[in-house]
């Protein structure tokens, strides 16, 4: 080993007591749990993991600050774990198996069962909990059937209504409406198939929604709340659900939206600031909801609007070479849940630019089964040396099963006009090696589920 490559005594034991271990044997011996995963064949991922240890950055960031140094920490960890890899065998690497059984686990007795203490500062997300855990479960396992989770959804959420919808959605009891936590419940709901609830309030959401309405098109998260791309973004989503998608509540929405891409190529929250991945997720899927992307024009309408070239090259440069993973934000470390709120972009940019893919699923792959599941107690975590919780469960399952699926527009036969469903025609990477039903990016559903919802409400209203 040369002395590039040579790591100190110091630091390889600060390392390995952030991952809990005592050697890199210890490490190596993870990959060979006794969990119950699927036991399908694994992909050989050998020579894709020497080139991403061993290929050199085009641009290294020696500015001295806490950010920096965070970035060659999590490097030097994430190096770790794929030498662990590698020293493992020597003719064949596979990544981590996905293991099924301990995520089911892990959701649905975080479902049943009483949360701990400390969940108490997430009392204004219940809609945002219940989301996080069905959604998981649905992309894994399929529809959830459960009756008395179902149950559970609906009655949790029918109690955060705010005035028969007149006020929107709570995140708790006695909290006012707010946009994010009526876009999360309706989520759930739709997850759940609660049409009857769904159609309760719809009309009384839609005039809360005019209320929140500004005058340059955004919409407000709650009366005289803050409004920027993510509350207008849950808006869309809530009124495209409902069939309340009118001319009038998106008025002048697209030309705001078009003041939110920045010099860099991504989407800011508000115009004149900086580009963000989640930000840049809810602005691209905005243009989704207000475009026709039925319509043969769709990219060039997009074209039109914003300049996808730079926005292009603002998305590829959110994934690291070494890690594989992608971050939020120029020089920001990388976080798994941005495996779906940057990684649900590039299907959308793969569409509209009518490219089967513009990033490393493989490399994104790698990082998530490798660095980021906890083998032992099921759920996802954020980077090593993180806890798993719900948030990024879900949001790193959504950006595994995009790594595990291609996705191109349907014009054909099964394409209806009035409708978002068979936008999406999706082919899986590697059937054999697949863990996750695919998704559809704009909503972050499983397939199906967003489109069969405002399917429903459209039949609702030609037959009134």
């Amino acid at each position: 080993m040369s002395d590039k490559d040579d790591i100190n005594s110091e630091k390889l034991s600060y390392l390995l007591n952030l991952l809990g271990k005592t050697n890199i044997s210890t490490i190596a011996a993870e990959y060979e749990s006794d969990s119950d995963y699927e036991d399908i064949e694994k992909p050989n991922i050998y020579s894709h993991l020497n080139m991403m240890l061993t290929a050199t950055p085009v641009i290294t960031d020696d500015y001295p600050s806490a950010t920096t140094e965070a970035q060659r920490q999590v490097q030097r960890v994430v190096g770790l774990i794929y030498k662990g890899l590698i020293q493992s065998s020597s003719d064949k690497v596979h990544n981590r198996p996905f293991c099924i059984t301990e995520h089911n686990k892990y959701i649905l007795t975080s479902l049943t069962d009483p949360l701990p203490y400390y969940y108490r500062s997430l009392d204004a997300n219940h809609g945002w909990l219940l989301f996080w855990l069905i959604n998981s479960y649905s992309i894994i396992n399929g529809r959830n059937k459960d009756i008395k989770i179902r149950n559970l959804v609906s009655d949790k959420i029918c109690r955060n209504v705010v005035n028969k919808g007149l006020g929107g959605i709570a995140g708790g009891a006695n909290q006012i409406g707010h946009a994010a936590a009526t876009y999360a419940s309706i989520l759930a709901l739709v997850l759940v198939e609660d049409y009857e609830l769904l159609n309760r309030i719809r009309p009384n959401l839609y005039k809360w929604f005019m209320t929140l309405k500004k005058p340059n098109g955004s919409f407000m998260m709650h009366q005289n709340g803050e409004s920027d791309t993510r509350s207008t973004y849950c808006v869309l989503v809530v009124a495209s659900l409902l069939n309340i998608l009118t001319a009038e509540l998106c008025e002048g929405t697209l030309l705001w939206l078009n003041l939110c891409q920045t010099f860099e190529g991504g989407f800011a929250g508000v115009p004149n600031t900086e580009a963000h991945g989640g930000y840049t997720f809810c602005g691209v899927a905005s243009y989704f909801l207000l475009l026709d992307p039925m319509n043969g024009g769709f990219s060039q309408q997009m074209k039109d609007q914003i300049d996808v070239d730079l926005l292009i090259r603002w998305c590829v440069m959110r994934q690291y070479l070494l890690e594989g993973g992608l971050s939020g934000r120029t020089n920001k470390l990388v976080d798994a849940c941005y495996s779906f709120w940057i990684g649900a972009v590039y299907p959308m940019i793969e569409m509209i630019s009518n490219t089967k893919s513009i990033f490393d699923r493989d490399a994104l792959r790698c990082y998530i089964l490798n660095c980021c599941q906890n083998v032992e107690t099921g759920g996802f975590k954020d980077k090593p040396g993180k806890s798993v919780d719900f948030y990024h469960t879900n949001y790193t399952i959504c950006g595994l099963s995009i790594t595990e699926h291609y996705f191109l527009f349907s014009l054909g036969e099964k394409a209806e006009i009035d409708t978002f469903a068979y936008l999406i025609e999706n082919e899986k990477i590697n059937e054999d090696d697949s863990h996750t039903n695919c998704i559809n990016p704009v909503f972050s559903l499983p397939m199906g589920m967003a489109e069969e919802c405002k399917r429903h409400f459209q039949n609702l209203d030609k037959r009134i």
